[in-house]
């Protein structure tokens, strides 16, 4: 069994490179493979290693460069460095018996000139720098594990943050100046210069066998009828850029194709007419419609002509027409009475979703344009959740599509996407009959009615009897204040009683009897809110009789609750 496998080994030493400003070249010395056990689980003996290494030799060392870094394996790596044929592969051996590995190394030369950016990348850094074999590995039949042998074709050097496959592996850079590499190369510099153009090319024509190619369907038969809206325009055209058949793919799925589309696709190919169905473009017919009716609008006769002749192609003629005609409407529909509309939305929400209570279960929150399609956003009672609902407006009537889609987004106005005017009356449609207005509008503020004798009694005997309610309202409130307030002051007598002991307890070693009596009277007559004051006036005096004595309680801790050792305040309240 062959495959080919892409095998990273571990890493790249830096290099200072300032004392060799003048060289153009430099050699790595890479261990590119070894025995060890690797993350890609196979299994490479110490026979085979040795047969097969040499296989290195006469390929190449590439990198696909980004933001100053190495990538990892891309198709379109960049060739760095050579690996000369005039060299013998080195062996290693480390270890013992079972624990015994096999290392081999090769020497690679880079070019400073060409590879500028690569080499730069170990000036700048000192971090260490991954690689990976390519290679194709043949293994047993009874395992995939197993090699038998293997072929190399290629060293790719990775990102920093790319991580290698064999442990052992390692790639140090060292000077190697010009006169070294002409001693390298020998006499056979020309003919590796072709063999590095060979490889150039091969590659390249590789990276080419490998992007994806699509098919392309034009028959009647293959033609979708999927809703254009929810066709992914910008996926699909990239999809079309990735691919090797690109250059004639453009032609097929757009109608205009203008110069400089492979440099900004996105302002080049327009009028696109086919989607993407598996592997294969198709086209689709309200992409046609679509492309007709606004390459009619914006004069593009070239368009035009295109279409109307894949349209007679597919045997579309009668039916084009009738798109076409269908397309004008709908791009002039802004002209469509805008209360008829939302009326006849209305009657078809009602018909297909009634609602004994609400007479509908949804009710509209807006009605907006986006390219052809047309669309009322909607929603349900006591749900922040919108739905799309597309409809489609003719001189037959209105007709909803039938399925609602969930909005994940908010629906914005946009270039592409307009929001219709509402009718005055866009209230009955937009609200369900229960819910408050926001902008506290009252539909019969400024009408007059006419109340007979009787109705003018039975508003008046309704309002006497509001003010009673509501008198009493106000009665029972003030019961219920009066009972909080109550129990609010009893609280506060707790906790200012609790408050003042405490206080007294700290002080009490350090006043007579009479200045207690006073103070304590003093602190459980006060106010609630001038309990902190108290405090302070206390503590100030029990300070003052303090000075000079030495009195501890009992249990030898001083307790003057902070206060004795809080800093002289600069009012004087301490001095």
């Amino acid at each position: 069994m062959e495959k080919n496998i892409k095998f990273s080994v571990e890493e790249v030493k830096e290099i200072d490179f300032d004392s060799y400003s003048q060289d153009k070249f430099l050699v790595a010395k890479t261990c590119f493979l070894s025995t060890a056990e690797n993350s890609h689980g196979l299994k490479i003996n110490e026979e085979i290693l040795r047969r097969d290494a040499h296989t290195i030799l006469g390929n190449f060392l590439v990198a696909k460069m980004q933001g100053g870094d190495a990538t990892t394996h891309k198709l379109d790596e960049v060739i760095f460095g050579y690996f000369p044929k005039e060299q013998e592969i080195e062996f290693e051996e480390v270890g013992k018996d079972e624990d015994k590995i096999v290392k081999a190394y090769a020497f690679a030369v880079i070019s400073k000139q060409y590879g500028k950016e690569f080499c730069q990348m170990f000036v700048d850094e000192t971090t260490k720098r991954n690689t990976s074999v390519e290679m194709k590995v043949s293994t047993t039949e009874d395992s995939e594990e197993d090699v038998l042998s293997f072929d190399i074709f290629g060293l790719t050097c990775l990102g920093r943050f790319v991580n290698g496959s064999c442990p052992d592996a390692n790639m140090s850079i060292v000077r190697f100046s010009e006169e070294d590499a002409d001693n390298f190369f020998a006499d056979n510099h020309k003919d590796k210069l072709s063999q590095l153009k060979t490889f150039a090319k091969e590659r390249k024509q590789a990276m080419a066998d490998e992007k994806k190619t699509y098919k392309v369907d034009k028959s009647k038969d293959a033609m979708s009828t999927k809703a254009w809206g929810d066709v992914d325009k910008n996926s699909m055209r990239d999809k079309i850029m990735e691919a090797s058949n690109r250059a004639s793919l453009v032609k097929d799925v757009y109608a205009l194709v203008e110069p400089e589309w492979e440099s900004a696709p996105s302002e080049h190919l327009k009028y696109p007419i086919m989607e993407l169905e598996g592997d294969t473009f198709v086209y689709n017919r309200d992409a046609l419609s679509s492309a007709l009716g606004y390459a009619k609008k914006e004069d593009e006769t070239a368009v035009v002509s295109k279409i109307e002749k894949i349209y007679k192609k597919l045997g579309l003629d009668s039916e084009g027409k009738e798109e076409e005609k269908k397309m004008v409407k709908e791009v002039e529909f802004a002209a469509v009475d805008i209360g008829d509309m939302w009326g006849k939305i209305w009657d078809a929400l009602h018909a297909r979703y009634p609602d004994g209570e609400y007479e509908c279960i949804y009710r509209i929150c807006g009605i907006y344009e986006e390219g052809n399609k047309k669309f009322a956003i909607i929603r349900r009672k006591d749900e922040d959740t919108k739905y799309r609902l597309d409809f489609s407006l003719t001189e037959e009537g209105l007709e909803l599509a039938e399925e609602i889609i969930k909005v994940e987004l908010e629906i914005k106005e946009t270039d592409e996407v307009r929001k219709f005017a509402e009718p005055e009356d866009a209230k009955k449609f937009k609200k369900f009959e229960d819910e408050q207005d926001d902008d506290g509008d009252d539909d019969d503020e400024g009408k007059e009615t006419e109340m007979s004798c009787d109705e003018m009694k039975a508003k008046m005997a309704q309002m006497q009897a509001d003010i009673e309610s509501r008198d009493n309202i106000i009665m029972e409130k003030d019961t219920e204040l009066a009972d909080l307030r109550a129990f609010k002051s009893s609280v506060e007598e707790k906790e200012k009683a609790m408050s003042v002991e405490a206080v007294m307890a700290d002080i009490k070693e350090f006043v007579d009897d009479g200045k207690y009596k006073e103070l304590r009277d003093e602190g459980l007559a006060c106010e609630f809110a001038a309990l902190d004051g108290w405090k302070n006036t206390a503590r100030a005096v029990a300070f003052e009789a303090s000075k000079g004595k030495t009195a501890k309680k009992s249990d030898g801790v001083w307790r003057m609750s902070g206060v004795i050792e809080t800093p002289k305040a600069k009012n004087g309240l301490w001095d």
